[in-house]
């Protein structure tokens, strides 16, 4: 029995009963007596938590119009302070029921065929219209990552972010814009797309995919190759190029620019699976466009990606963008992108909008352009050291971060921070090779501690037994810190631990 059957049974049951309580009230109540009245003030309440609002609403009206024909007309042995009492109760009650009915709770009401892309189409009507095959309704139309809102904005970079339809032939595609913090005040920027059946799912599991090897900190070029690994996972039936040239087999086709942006030394790591060129705007206006290696779409090739490196002075605009189309030339849309750019907008914002516009009018149906502002770290509040391989580097870098610290309003964060940097540093010396680079960058509130070496051997946590006499270094840098971790370079290593303090608090005379 449905829920809508099952309401309207309850309501016919509590109107019998409002018509046979009313003709025991009748037959008893005609010497005057009220006892029967509160089988009326019962009703509203039951209604209230049993039925809609509409049809509490007509039980109510029709329970306080019973009992005011019944005490007010019908039975004349009820004194006047009685018939008040009982046609009060029963007010009073239809009141209550409606407050109920208000304060009741209600399951969400989500739609079964009208879930929409940003650009406001309903998802079933476009899937409809150009003959693709639906996708499970638990999986959403666009993934979380292309909405704007839905960017985080890492204080060291402006993020703008626009997904837009164009008139073209829509088909089973999705694409996804990202921005994701990272150790040392980086930032990584991701841009990707998807197309063949159940795109948006695999573009939301590519996503996830995505920050999960971020928060590990690899490289450009690493992150991409594993994130080859985990699509051919989660779609078996995409091969790649074989040996012999022959082209790999499967319908669908993934694509993902992923950049790295470090605002200390003001430098941008790119590399590319099938992914168009990103643009830059430098500080002055010029607009160029980076030499990207060419790299094939996910899953295609088991060769290796490439990465490039660039400067980005603060000021400058990486633009990033991804597109889906009908087989044109990619260069019509880049030749666009370009004219549109070299064309000064009022806000980042603009600078997005204008870019979509010329990617939209070039031969792709589906663009997503994520704009990104870059800034730079203070000097001032980033230190560097570079030590010697020499146990006595340990008292000397303990010296200087506490100086630093001094210098910095962070004296309160000394004990924690040197004693944090005594243990990375004594492991860098005992354990890796030169050089040894210490640094500490204060910003957004956070104190990170990083300490680089020539080794691209990882260090290991572990519990030392009661009688080792070492092994406790990274034990205690994990107690210590809010987070820490390891990121590999081409050169060797860093070993990275963050921890929050407050500012110290200027004392006062008592």
């Amino acid at each position: 029995m449905t829920a809508t059957r099952l309401n309207r049974w309850l309501c016919v049951l509590l109107v019998v009963y409002i018509l046979v309580s009313c003709a025991v009230q009748l037959q008893e109540s005609a010497g005057g007596l009220v006892r029967w009245s509160g089988f009326s003030v019962l009703v509203p309440v039951t209604a209230a938590a049993l039925l809609p609002v509409r049809r509490t609403l007509i039980i109510g009206i029709s329970t306080l119009a019973a009992s005011v024909a019944t005490y007010g007309f019908a039975i004349h042995g009820v004194s006047d302070g009685g018939r008040t009492v009982v046609i009060t109760a029963v007010a009073l009650s239809f009141v209550l029921s409606l407050v109920i009915c208000r304060a009741r709770p209600r399951p969400p009401h989500v739609p079964a065929t009208t879930s929409r892309k940003p650009g406001g189409t309903p998802v079933a009507a476009v899937r409809r219209a150009s003959g693709a095959a639906e996708t499970p309704p638990a999986v959403p139309a666009a993934p979380p990552g292309i909405l704007p809102a839905a960017l985080p904005q890492p204080a060291v970079v402006e993020l703008a972010g626009h997904y837009r339809t164009g008139s073209g032939r829509v088909g089973t595609r999705a694409q996804w814009l990202d921005a994701i913090p990272l150790s040392g005040a980086r930032v990584g920027l991701v841009a990707g797309a998807v197309s063949g059946p159940n795109a948006d799912a695999t573009a939301s599991e590519l996503r996830a995919a995505v920050r999960t090897l971020a928060d590990v900190d690899l490289q450009p070029e690493e992150l991409l190759t594993h994130l080859a690994d985990v699509l051919a996972r989660l779609r078996p039936d995409i091969r790649p190029v074989h040996d012999d040239g022959t082209p790999g087999t499967g319908t669908l086709s993934a694509q993902c620019l992923y950049a790295v942006y470090d605002p200390a030394s003001c430098r941008c790591t790119l590399a590319g699976a099938g992914s168009p060129p990103p643009a830059v705007i430098a500080p002055d206006g010029t607009v160029t466009s980076v030499d990207l290696p060419e790299g094939p779409p996910l899953g295609q090739t088991d060769l290796p990606f490439e990465a490039t490196e660039i400067d980005l002075p603060e000021g400058s605009l990486l633009l990033l963008y991804t597109h889906t189309g009908t087989g044109a030339a990619d260069s019509a849309g880049s030749e666009e992108l370009l004219s549109a750019l070299a064309r000064p907008q009022p806000c980042l914002d603009s600078t997005c909008r204008s870019a979509v516009k010329a990617l939209l009018d070039a031969p792709h149906t589906q663009v997503a352009v994520l704009a990104v502002r870059t800034h730079a770290l203070d000097t001032r509040t980033v230190a560097t050291w570079e030590l010697p391989a020499d146990p006595a580097a340990v008292s000397y870098a303990r010296t200087h971060t506490a100086e630093k610290l001094a210098a910095w309003g962070l004296t309160d964060a000394a004990p924690t921070t040197e004693l944090i940097v005594s243990e990375l540093v004594t492991n860098a010396i005992r354990h890796a090779q030169p050089p040894i680079q210490l640094r500490l960058i204060h910003h957004a509130g956070s104190l990170v501690c990083e300490v680089a070496d020539g080794s691209s051997t990882s260090p290991h946590l572990r519990r030392a037994r009661t009688f080792d006499e070492n092994g406790r270094g990274l034990f205690i840098v994990a107690q210590l810190a809010e987070r820490w971790g390891t990121r590999h370079g081409h050169h060797g290593k860093t070993i990275w631990a963050e921890h929050t303090h407050a500012p110290d608090r200027p004392t006062t005379a008592a």
